[in-house]
């Protein structure tokens, strides 16, 4: 709720628990919602769903939350540990420059309004330089050998 929220809105993915509540009622303390930490809002949710937040100032539960968009996956309170630890788990075995690739790709996008026909012919081939990463034969031949592949970030 309120701070809790704003800091939640700059991860890339949010999981909660079902116990989990949501909501920023400013409106109803008379406070303003800063331009970055809407922006972040927006970024997430989208201007309307943002809106309906920021005016309602309600408190979401998590289906709610979900919902809106808020939080990506809602589990059990007792499974919520497990849910992050296999989170990261499945996040840490890809290959690290993809996944920081993919990070940029996204907010790159984003701040250009999704237009593709924005993107410098740099930006677009930026994509294949994996292929001369040693992450790429790596991934390959893992496949290839159908085992699984042990990324070094290069």
């Amino acid at each position: 709720i309120g701070g809790a929220l704003e800091l939640a809105l700059m991860c890339d993915i949010r999981i909660c628990s079902t116990s989990s509540k949501f909501g920023v009622p400013l409106n109803k303390l008379g406070l303003v919602m800063a331009y970055p930490e809407i922006a972040a809002l927006v970024r997430v949710v989208g201007p309307s769903t943002a809106l309906e937040i920021l005016y309602e100032g309600k408190i979401l539960d998590a289906k709610e939350a979900k919902d809106k968009g808020l939080v990506n996956r809602v589990v059990e309170g007792s499974k919520l540990d497990q849910e992050i630890s296999d989170l990261v788990i499945s996040i840490s075995e890809g290959a690290p420059l993809v996944n920081r690739w993919h990070k940029k790709f996204v907010y790159n996008l984003l701040g250009k309004g999704m237009q593709i026909d924005s993107l410098s012919n740099e930006e677009l081939s930026e994509g294949f330089e994996c292929y001369d990463t040693e992450d790429f034969n790596i991934g390959v031949n893992s496949f290839l050998n159908k085992t699984s592949p042990k990324f070094k970030g290069k």
